[in-house]
């Protein structure tokens, strides 16, 4: 029964690929029109996504000792982008959901998380100098969508009582002022010298758990914190256009505790396959002063009010590949 359930999810997955790549091919004189009708000077609303899918599984009946046990994965990347560009000024939103997780073992066992990370920007600049200084705004805001229990799993026998965090439990939301240079096509500078930084726990268990590992202030809900931030990104295409690489750098430093921040580093290279599919690699760098990590992995049955010596401030690093599906709308 698990072999066969295996091979119903790979036929899914197979023919929801095929279907995308018909798709896109069926589209292709579609995106004719639209080229033909866009702005030429490159003015108006440019619309798009990618989706990166990211499926394993493995099914053992009897198996021999030492063999291994069934394992099953699921979890990929949503992305999507709506950018407007004007005379006067320019507006970039886009929206991010990583998600995976993994089970080894039969159904008894819970779902491990892999990656749970909702990411939603956007910026907004008003043209002072040649369209390449702007004033500006920018805002962010992340958060998970799943809950996670002690063991990093998504479900537990003891239920809330093993939780650990969940959607809005912690988000952390920046609005900053300030400016941004754009020298070129490829690069993009921005300072903001009086930026809010607030850090938000939706669930009072979670906001009073003992050292405040979710970044809140010891019996409060929030962090709220005003310092300066200073942003840099880079992004550019090589070998005929078949290779893009983008590399973004964000700093957040609190006037009011002597500039400790945080600051998250994120790289992307993507290699075209073929039309509107490629092959993603990605990485990431996030540290937070007043956010720990997990520095050594929780035993089972822990209390969450006991987590505290498996918890430290040190940098958190994220990486992988993805096969993704890319379209403008």
């Amino acid at each position: 029964m698990k072999q066969v359930s295996t091979r119903i999810l790979l036929f899914v997955a197979f023919a929801l690929f095929s279907s995308a790549l018909m798709a896109q091919a069926g589209d292709d004189r579609l995106k004719e029109l639209k080229a033909a009708a866009a702005p030429k000077d490159g003015k108006g609303w440019t619309k798009g996504g990618s989706l990166g899918l990211d499926l394993t599984g493995l099914g053992l009946i009897n198996p021999r000792l030492g063999a291994g046990a069934n394992r099953f994965g699921f979890g990929g990347l949503v992305y999507l982008f709506a950018n407007d560009k004007q005379d006067k000024f320019f507006w970039d939103n886009s929206g991010s959901l990583q998600l995976a997780a993994l089970r080894v073992g039969g159904k008894s066992q819970p779902f491990q998380k892999n990656v749970d990370i909702i990411r939603l920007n956007s910026r907004y600049g008003y043209n002072i100098i040649k369209d390449k200084l702007f004033a500006a705004i920018d805002a962010q805001a992340e958060t998970q969508l799943l809950p996670t229990y002690v063991g990093n799993v998504l479900s537990s026998e003891r239920g809330d009582a093993d939780l650990l965090s969940e959607f809005f439990a912690p988000v952390r939301v920046a609005v900053s002022p300030g400016i941004d240079y754009r020298p070129n096509k490829n690069l993009s500078f921005f300072v903001s010298p009086i930026s809010m930084n607030l850090i938000y726990v939706g669930n009072d268990d979670l906001a009073n758990l003992p050292n405040q590992p979710l970044g809140n202030e010891a019996g409060k809900n929030n962090r709220l914190q005003l310092g300066y931030a200073l942003k840099a990104a880079y992004t550019n295409k090589y070998f005929k256009d078949r290779v893009t690489y983008t590399s973004k750098i964000g700093w957040f430093a609190d006037y009011r505790q002597q500039l400790n921040g945080n600051v998250l580093w994120q790289n992307n290279m993507s290699i075209a396959l073929f039309k509107g599919v490629s092959l993603d690699l990605f990485g990431e760098l996030f540290y937070d002063h007043f956010t720990k990590v997990i520095v050594e992995e929780v035993p089972a049955g822990t209390d969450p009010s006991a987590i505290g010596p498996y918890l430290g401030l040190k940098p958190s690093y994220t990486g992988g590949f993805l096969l993704k599906y890319n379209r403008i709308f």
